[in-house]
């Protein structure tokens, strides 16, 4: 699972916007903003934050994690991601390893957008569409990302539910060119889990990613 990072964390680190930021001081409302202006508000409002703060991610890379911490942790939703990754492998485990699992997988997500964070690129998003369920409480947003020094352009979609307490729109899935992000890491950990079970899962995801990596290939017969 831990191979998967790198690319998860690279999407996270070009396309943050994608997955995250409304302005603190600005209470919106699922009724109100539909899913698709609502990817586009986060990706305007993250890269004008990231460009307003390029002195201090200069000066320490780990404010990228002040600014996650501070605008994305509302809008995604970690525990459904840790629950969609470990599938029928959830209720087998504690309250207390769920919600370590959670926390240190959206900790490795955070580290991993801080290693492969890179200012030279910039990206560009254009909306191609979205479908909603006919209760109105799924939806998913498909986009074009171009990187515009490259002009290479990635099909990006993404998943968002209705949370039924704070009713408002949560990411809990991307696919990058049809490929899902949680589908990926669920198909890796089914076998994790088997082979070694959760409690090695959760230190595998407080490892540094090269260590981790490492540890990892020691453990594959």
């Amino acid at each position: 699972m831990n191979t998967l990072f790198p690319a998860f964390s690279r999407l996270l680190c070009g396309l943050m916007a994608g997955l995250t930021l409304l302005m603190s001081s600005v209470a919106w409302s699922a009724n109100v903003i539909p899913p698709d202006q609502l990817i586009t508000n986060l990706f305007n409002e993250v890269n004008e934050r990231i460009q307003k703060d390029q002195d201090r991610i200069a000066a320490d890379k780990k404010h990228l994690v002040v600014i996650g911490e501070e605008v994305l942790v509302p809008y995604v939703s970690f525990e459904t991601m840790a629950k969609q990754i470990l599938g029928k492998n959830w209720r087998k485990i504690t309250a207390d390893q769920k919600k370590r699992y959670t926390t240190a997988f959206k900790e490795r997500v955070s580290s991993s957008i801080v290693a492969q964070y890179d200012p030279s690129k910039q990206y560009q998003l254009v909306i191609t569409g979205q479908r909603k369920n006919e209760q109105g409480d799924r939806a998913m947003v498909n986009s074009d990302v171009t990187e515009k020094q490259s002009g290479k352009k990635y099909q990006i979609s993404y998943k968002l539910y209705v949370d039924n307490k704070t009713k408002q729109w949560q990411v809990y899935d991307v696919a990058v060119d049809g490929i899902s992000v949680l589908q990926s890491f669920k198909t890796a950990s089914a076998e994790d889990f088997r082979r070694n079970g959760i409690e090695y899962m959760i230190a595998q995801l407080g490892q540094p990613e090269d260590a981790a990596q490492a540890s990892a290939g020691k453990n594959t017969p």
